[in-house]
């Protein structure tokens, strides 16, 4: 009988060793696939393309931002959230989040726009000027953020770009 329970208790804690193995084996395996996750995944290129005054008012302005994204993944990128700050001439324009729904086709290019209400009386009369000045010329803009991507164990893919753009739109 004590024969049976030793035994009893060998093949226990033999199987316990191979169940703790295996659950080291599962989490290197893992760990090893968000590093590799994270090397593969190649980020986008974000681009504004347009700024638009749509709407001009005493206390509010609405712009609509346009964007370009260079998707360089052999695989496509579906988009469902998107943070994002704008800089005009060195000055804050606009920065926001917005949820969305859209994707990028692997290997391609799509866009996406966003509508932003500003007050440029209230932020800096210094970027008011910006924004008439680029109505005329090109103003130079830094656009910093992140995209939340649907696809598990992927965190946010940073982008940041630098250009020049012409605000197109109704005259304040």
């Amino acid at each position: 009988m004590r024969g049976v329970e030793m035994r009893q208790n060998r093949i226990r804690q033999d199987l316990m060793a191979v169940r703790n193995g295996v659950a080291v084996l599962v989490a290197a395996v893992l760990l090893n696939g968000c590093a590799t996750t994270r090397e593969m995944l190649r980020s986008p290129s974000v681009s504004l393309t347009d700024v638009e005054l749509t709407q001009a008012g005493f206390d509010r302005q609405t712009f609509m931002l346009s964007f370009n994204v260079d998707n360089p993944n052999p695989f496509p990128l579906p988009i469902k959230e998107v943070r994002y700050q704008i800089n005009l001439a060195n000055e804050k324009f606009a920065s926001g989040e917005a949820q969305s729904n859209f994707s990028i086709p692997a290997g391609g290019t799509g866009a996406f726009d966003l509508s932003v209400e500003i007050d440029l009386l209230k932020q800096a009369s210094a970027l008011l000027s910006v924004v008439r000045s680029g109505m005329r010329h090109h103003v130079e803009y830094e656009l910093y953020g992140s995209m939340s991507v649907d696809i598990p164990l992927v965190q946010p893919i940073a982008f940041s770009n630098s250009g020049s753009i012409q605000i197109e739109g109704k005259r304040f």
